[in-house]
């Protein structure tokens, strides 16, 4: 018995669209250094424990592992970490740090370990080595932060004097802080309802507060750099968290991850749709495309409502309530160039972002009635 086709009556077509773009969680950062496990050819390698390091020939001795175990010692639990391979017999902090981000896209912050002296010691990076760092991390894509520690003043001075915002500098001659508090950060950001955290008041394992004086930690703030001391004698603690621009590390690393994640989602909607009319329902689309994002940086507790008091623009006057923490707006199709227009280019879109902040000091008043 002959039997026919059913797709000559009923054919189904399965249309199965691209995968959306993987959205790195901002929870890995690179410690670099030039122990010979790595290579110029493999520049950076991901571990989740310290086990895997030993199998791929770390060992106890070297500032990688020592470091990891630092990392990895963190309340907050952070779950893996980068290692970055520094060619320091033929090329600057700066040109290592520009090689791993070539080779690895997924970390996005990194902790100079330094480099072997001619005694086969642990010489920290320099000064030098690390404002010349700092200016090719300024400009790094994907974008990148570092974290350093130094107790030159002069030099988080000029960190500051240059405006530098994606270096954040400790007041230490102990490198392993800036290990401990970049891995505090690797941990905490989940990206779970109310994660949201800052780097102030925050222990870190594994490394000593420094005995620092009133003037000194003064000094240090002065120049927007972080000290780790003790209070009360009671609390070690890790103050203030800002970059060296003065801006703070969890606005930078939330904004950071906002803008990639909103990058990503435009980017997806343009790949999976057949066509995005030049329309205001067009223009909609793609905003509809990254309202979640903004719904989740909401949801993690960076975005929250409150009043709008910075300058108004478009359609919001400075006064006006921000009742989602965000809105957005677009400028009219109407308005458009005939160049823009015949170039099929977006009208501009504006997202106005009311942060939540955070607490970092009290003051409370008792009055006492006999």
């Amino acid at each position: 018995m002959a039997v026919l086709p059913l797709k000559d009556v009923v054919d189904v077509i399965v249309n199965l669209s691209p995968r959306s773009a993987v959205r790195s969680g901002f929870n890995l950062s690179l410690l670099i250094g030039d122990s010979a496990v790595l290579t110029a050819e493999k520049r950076v390698a991901v571990y989740s424990s310290m086990e895997a390091m030993k199998d791929d020939g770390f060992t106890a001795d070297m500032p990688e592992y020592q470091a990891a175990q630092i990392y990895f010692s963190q309340s907050s639990n952070p779950s893996k970490v980068a290692i970055g391979f520094w060619n320091s017999s033929s090329e600057s902090l700066a040109e290592a740090i520009a090689a791993c981000r070539a080779f690895n896209l997924e970390w996005w912050g990194c902790v100079p370990l330094g480099k072997k002296g001619e005694t086969g010691k642990i010489v920290p990076a320099t000064a030098e080595d690390l404002m010349s760092a700092a200016l090719t991390v300024e400009s790094a894509t994907p974008d990148t932060v570092m974290v350093c520690a130094l107790a030159d003043l002069t030099f988080l001075g000029e960190l500051k004097a240059k405006s530098y915002r994606r270096t954040l500098g400790i007041f230490s001659e102990d490198v392993n802080k800036a290990v401990a508090v970049t891995g505090y950060a690797m941990g905490a950001n989940t990206g779970l309802a109310n994660s949201a955290f800052t780097l102030k008041f925050k222990k870190l394992v594994g490394v000593v507060a420094d005995p620092l004086t009133e003037a000194q930690v003064s000094d240090a703030e002065a120049v927007n750099a972080n000290v780790y001391v003790n209070r009360g004698a009671t609390y070690d603690l890790f103050e203030q968290g800002t970059m060296a621009d003065g801006t703070w590390f969890d606005e930078m690393i939330n904004l950071d991850m906002l803008s990639n994640y909103i990058q990503l989602s435009v980017m997806d909607i343009l790949c999976k749709t057949p066509k995005i009319p030049q329309t205001e329902a067009g223009v909609a689309t793609i905003i509809n495309a990254f309202l979640p994002d903004l719904d989740n940086a909401v949801k993690i507790g960076f975005l929250a409502p409150g009043i709008w008091s910075a300058p108004g623009f478009m359609d919001i006057e400075q006064g006006d309530a921000i009742e989602k923490g965000y809105q957005v707006m677009s400028e009219p199709i109407d308005n458009q160039t005939a160049a823009d227009r015949d170039a099929r280019i977006c009208p501009p879109i504006y997202v106005a972002l009311k942060l939540a902040g955070a607490i970092h000091s009290v003051v409370i008043q008792l009055n006492v009635n006999r």
